[in-house]
């Protein structure tokens, strides 16, 4: 896809990472151009290799921009913006919602970690060397091969056999299910599926149910890809005008008025339009 000089590409993962990796894309952002998305609340995990100028990552509510780079990212809560001017190219893995839990972390938090402390150095440079020569596919590979080989297989009958597919059914559902169903279909009481959710994906149940609610409802609206912040901003602009009932505001969006309304206006300043 081509957007605004923007290059995206996307690529399914290697045979071995089947289960980890969902799909890796490549972004070329050449110099002079900027680009700006929506970072989604999708219910996954996010590993990725980045070359050239810096990007930085921007909190919608606080206005707080961090150097954004290489790093591993757990699930997030609620959207945030990224902005990256180029000359860069970013390597990403969108992982399975339990895929970081196999590779031994626990509670994973969205700040970012270091790529080279989760899976080395090495596998970091090889992938950074593919994309400064335009080898992309190659990149791509190599990064859902390496994230393969440091997951470990889910023991039957272990928490996160009983975890994994329900997390699943959620993002398939899009969010449209309740806690108390979770626990159902896990066969485990609610305080022990929170339990096992949060040392998981580092998030409640409520929080990841509401997260991918929304992504859902924005996704409906943009379709596939990056997501940019006007299109975003349209789609939430549109939703409050259209003044739904606030019970199903909550239940298409997993955000209440309030915090809908707080969303909106924290992407409009983030781009510096008036809300």
């Amino acid at each position: 896809m081509v957007t605004d000089q923007v290059v995206y590409h996307r690529y399914a993962p290697p045979p071995s990472a089947l289960g980890i990796v969902e799909h890796l894309w490549v972004v070329h952002v050449p110099e002079g151009a900027v680009e700006r998305e929506v970072l989604l609340p999708d219910g996954h995990g996010l590993v990725t290799v980045a070359t050239g100028t810096p990007g930085e990552h921007i909190d919608p509510l606080s206005l707080l921009r961090t150097p954004d780079g290489s790093g591993v990212r757990g699930l997030a809560e609620r959207a945030f913006v990224r902005e990256q001017r180029g000359p860069a190219v970013r390597l990403g893995a969108q992982l399975d919602p339990v895929a970081l839990a196999r590779m031994g972390v626990r509670k994973p938090s969205y700040d970012a970690v270091a790529l080279d402390a989760f899976l080395g150095a090495a596998v970091e440079q090889e992938c950074a060397d593919a994309l400064r020569h335009g080898r992309d596919a190659d990149a791509a590979a190599a990064l859902g091969s390496a994230l393969a080989v440091h997951a470990a297989p889910v023991t039957v009958g272990s928490p996160l056999d009983a975890i994994a597919p329900v997390l699943r059914s959620v993002i398939e559902q899009r969010g449209l299910v309740r806690a108390s169903d979770l626990s159902r279909q896990a066969d485990l009481a609610i305080g022990a599926l929170h339990r096992e959710v949060v040392q998981t994906v580092g998030i409640s149940p409520e929080a990841f149910l509401a997260a991918v609610r929304f992504s859902a409802f924005v996704r409906d609206a943009v379709g596939p890809g990056p997501v940019r912040p006007g299109d975003a901003l349209a789609v939430l602009q549109w939703y409050l005008r259209a003044g739904y009932p606030p019970r199903e505001v909550e239940r298409f969006t997993g955000l209440n008025h309030v915090e809908l309304r707080r969303l909106e206006a924290g992407i409009a300043a983030a781009l510096g339009v008036p809300a």
